[in-house]
């Protein structure tokens, strides 16, 4: 009876073990830059009324200039708000001048305030938005920590902070 279990085990453990060996390995996936901040791309939009690229842009600017690296979130449909059709995060990043890796497109059906959250809490980030996220303060503490959500406004062609970046 042993004998019979060897005979099925023995090859299914070397071919499992030939497979281990021959799988190409994952690259390390590395967490975000000490210097990273979580921006609400969707909302961010909107600062001065209607969505507006330029207004995004600005924001990503003023927040490099003070030395942040900004990994910027975005709803499925934003390429209907900036465009006529679906935007990707390489269209996405050509359009910020951002690196594809700091943009995210939720997929549609997707709640992107979820995926924001998540991963700020998950990486220990502040996220610029106007959002307050009451509706998630249970679920994701951060978002009711002072200083955790860093709001702003386009006044007259600039960005004006409300609070201390």
């Amino acid at each position: 009876m042993l004998t019979d279990i060897l005979i099925i085990l023995l090859p299914a453990l070397i071919a499992f073990g030939v497979l281990l060996i021959a799988r190409p390995a994952k690259p390390l996936k590395t967490g975000p830059a000490p210097n990273a901040i979580v921006v609400d791309g969707s909302n961010v939009l909107h600062w001065g009324g209607e969505p507006s690229l330029l207004v995004l842009r600005r924001v990503l600017g003023s927040l490099s200039d003070k030395g942040y690296a900004p990994i910027v979130f975005f709803d499925a449909n934003v390429g209907y708000l900036l465009g006529d059709r679906y935007f990707d995060e390489a269209k996405l990043a050509s359009l910020t001048g951002l690196p594809k890796e700091s943009i995210c497109v939720v997929d549609k059906g997707v709640v992107a305030d979820e995926a924001i959250l998540m991963f700020a809490t998950d990486h220990g980030l502040r996220v610029v938005t106007n959002d307050r996220y009451r509706d998630w303060r249970v679920r994701f503490p951060l978002a009711g920590q002072k200083g955790a959500l860093l709001g702003g406004k386009w006044n007259e062609g600039s960005v004006v902070w409300r609070g201390a970046l």
